[in-house]
């Protein structure tokens, strides 16, 4: 079978009205973008858990998560560790870090299809303003501001 050289027509026609939705609505583009790109992520968690090491039966031998739980000793219950390998053994972490993932991003793409454009940069607006206001705390506390 020869390879196509060509775009359908069809397909062309579609890729063209997606780029002039994107051009009149830029926010909304940009906001579902970022939610579709979190659901992404979301459904990826497990396989990252897994290449980390952190198996269903503990952690790998050899695995960055092997390396890290012989660097702790004994694991308290609530560190970032026992959270991640709870996860990795399919645990509540698991469901939790899912279901976060999978609220936030179709609660993002849900608010750019309702929200109208004014709305939706407030939303940016008020979204970097907390980010900056995080980051100014960091500074703070760490005697760097």
């Amino acid at each position: 079978m020869a390879p196509v050289n060509r775009v359908s027509p069809a397909i062309l026609e579609r890729l063209q009205d997606i780029s002039a939705w994107i051009r009149a609505h830029p926010n909304r583009a940009f906001v579902i973008f970022g939610g579709t790109i979190i659901l992404g992520l979301t459904c990826a968690i497990p396989a990252v858990l897994q290449a980390a090491g952190f198996g269903v039966l503990g952690p790998v031998a050899g695995s960055i998560a092997a390396g890290w739980h012989s660097s702790l000793g004994l694991v308290v219950a609530g560190t970032p560790f026992a959270f991640l390998q709870s996860a990795g053994m399919g645990g509540a972490a698991m469901g939790l870090m899912i279901g976060s993932g999978a609220v936030i991003g179709g609660a993002t793409i849900a608010a750019a299809l309702t929200l109208g454009k004014e709305r939706i940069a407030g939303l940016a607006s008020s979204c970097e303003g907390a980010v900056n206001g995080a980051l100014e705390k960091i500074k703070w506390l760490s005697g760097k501001s």
